[in-house]
């Protein structure tokens, strides 16, 4: 096949098919050559298959315009980077620079046709997403965590590295130890894992361990720099991690160990507020950075136990590092601590736990502090939020930083949200997707409007989702239960999701009572989720249980700002109905 013929097809959009698509995690390379009138092209292409839920794509484009040449990528596609060498074999890319929005809408960088030779690759900067191992044998842990990271920590040759890799996860070994006369045979052991692993950890806290000692810190940045010498003797592609988390910057002789590639940033905070947390690891890493070098990169480790917060306090302190993390093109990982909870009483259970808490049994009571596993509300945010590192966001827009707002239902709701008057309660349920017990919150609509919703918004282009199923409903009669309005200028559109006469239906609310789409009959203690999207100028889009069902216009009949709505709409409110919600959010990426 002839380049020409080739080209269309490298560049054309990931096609799904089966629910697979090809990720967000593939690499583009364009060459340009210039000969005397005519620009040549070619494409590279690197790729794997992943789930998808909902899936992502993008796709880059080059076009020549008189003596340049312009690389293109859809705006917007936030996380992506463009980058650049002079030779394709090279570690060495760099940022390619002059990125900026054009008027067709798409991110554009232009460089001279005429230049020798030039390689571009657009890259996610933000890779990796998994948990802190805890002290529970891992094989738990890959089994309950499978399709929601991409690695894991703990694990070690043998049957647990066995299962991560075949859970599609890459390895994070604990380093030899060097100190074992019998450390050959440890190192004989990992030799066949090492193009499946991610990093070799190396040391916890070295800052901390020094305890203010310069002395011993020196001491401790050596031995991992001896150690990582002697590592590259058998795995010298294998990359190596260290955590920080004390005042690191304190040291006087603080420094990077050469040979670190990732360094992992403590993101706890010292108390449950997330504005401080956010504070005190924005300061850690304006700290580190200029003690980096070009190659090194950063994992964010956000507390996820409760030693750090309530549950709604650390589902919004994962929320700001996840919003920060797509922004910093150093930072490559979201690492949350922990995964699993202080203790488990398996005594009163009348389950062995010798070898860990067995995988999924999510029943056994724990003791002390919960993590993230037994954390329904925090472990469904990390969930998506996985989904969305390993994946590519489906959903993205809107000018300014990520910004996502996430209710679970572990908590009534808080400022921003306001109550339209009725009563809302917290419901335990067991959660066929979880295997656990869950939290939601209850709404019974019964003879009047019973919402919460967020309001008025200036803006011009708004998403939000939820997690709700139907406890209880009258087969007539329209309930909107979620709802959705941008700016107006002067109109705007307003979709719902509608109970109208037992179906569930996409709904045009406010100044109209129409039908945009049927979804399907409506069933009792049927989960769903949906997310919806919609633009001033009549843009809708709705998500129904991973599919995108809609995408089209809606009529412009909203003449007032914008608002999320969600519960027993005061629009149509005819039928009665008891609706458990387990998160909603909103916000411009999903």
């Amino acid at each position: 096949m002839c380049l020409r013929n080739l080209l269309p097809l490298l560049l054309a959009a990931p096609r799904q098919r089966a629910g697979r698509f090809l990720t967000w995690s593939f690499l583009f390379s364009l060459i340009f050559r210039h000969a005397q009138k005519a620009l040549l092209t070619s494409a590279i292409l690197w790729s794997h298959c992943g789930q998808s839920q909902p899936p992502g794509d993008v796709t880059l484009a080059i076009a020549r315009t008189n003596t340049n040449a312009t690389v293109s990528w859809p705006y917007p596609s936030r996380g992506f980077g463009l980058e650049f060498a002079t030779n394709l074999g090279t570690a060495n890319w760099q940022p390619a620079t002059g990125t900026s929005v054009s008027n067709s809408g798409r991110w554009e960088v232009t460089a001279p046709a005429s230049q020798p030779s030039s390689f571009f690759r657009l890259k996610n900067h933000l890779q990796y997403f998994g948990f802190w191992a805890g002290s529970v044998a891992p094989s738990g842990s890959i089994t309950e965590q499978r399709g929601t990271v991409n690695f894991t920590m703990g694990g070690g040759p043998g049957a647990s590295g066995d299962q991560a890799i075949a859970a599609g996860m890459e390895l994070m070994f604990f380093a030899p130890d060097f100190s074992d006369p019998n450390v050959q045979s440890q190192i004989d052991a990992m030799k066949p894992y090492a193009t499946n692993m991610l990093a070799f950890f190396m040391m916890d806290e070295p800052d901390c361990v020094a305890n203010g000692d310069t002395n011993k810190l020196d001491q401790l940045l050596s031995n991992i720099e001896t150690n990582i010498n002697r590592l590259r003797l058998s795995f010298p592609q294998v990359p190596t991690m260290m955590t920080v988390g004390c005042a690191f910057w304190s040291y006087s002789n603080f420094r990077i160990p050469q040979g670190i590639d990732y360094i992992a940033v403590e993101s706890y905070g010292s108390s449950g507020d997330p504005a401080a947390t956010r504070n005190e690891w924005m300061s850690k890493l304006a700290f580190l950075k200029p003690y980096m070098n070009s190659s090194q990169r950063v994992f964010l480790m956000p507390g996820a136990t409760e030693n750090y917060g309530t549950e709604t306090q650390l589902i919004q302190k994962g929320n700001d590092i996840f919003n920060y993390a797509l922004t910093d093109p150093l930072v490559i990982g979201v690492f949350p601590f922990d995964w699993y909870s202080e203790n488990y009483d398996c005594a009163s259970a009348g389950v062995f736990c010798g070898n860990g808490v067995p995988a999924t049994n999510y029943s056994i009571s724990v003791i002390g502090n919960r993590s993230a596993r037994d954390l329904p509300n925090l472990r469904a945010r990390y969930i998506q939020i996985g989904h969305s590192i390993m994946n590519g966001a489906f959903l993205d827009f809107g000018a300014g930083d990520p910004s996502i707002q996430f209710l679970g239902g572990s908590s009534l709701p808080a400022s921003s949200w306001v109550s339209s008057g009725g009563t809302t309660a917290i419901v335990d349920f067991i959660d066929p997707d979880l295997g656990a017990t869950n939290q939601c919150l209850r709404i019974s609509s019964g003879a009047n409007a019973n919402e919460w919703y967020v309001g008025p918004l200036a803006l011009d282009e708004l998403a939000v989702g939820a997690r709700f199923r139907l406890v209880a409903f009258t087969v007539t009669g329209k309930e909107n239960l979620l709802c959705l309005t941008t700016h107006s200028t002067p109109l705007s559109p307003a979709p719902a999701i509608t109970l109208v006469n037992g179906r569930y239906k996409l709904w045009n609310y406010v100044n109209s009572d129409t039908e945009l789409m049927d979804i399907g009959p409506a069933v009792t203690n049927a989960w769903h989720t949906a997310y919806l999207y919609t633009r001033n100028d009549g843009r809708v889009k709705l998500w129904w249980d991973d599919d995108l069902v809609f995408d089209g216009a809606g009529p412009l009949v909203n003449p007032f700002n914008g608002y999320i709505e969600w519960g027993s709409g005061s629009w149509q409110h005819d039928a009665t109905t008891t609706v458990d919600f387990d998160w909603v959010a909103y916000g411009n990426h999903f």
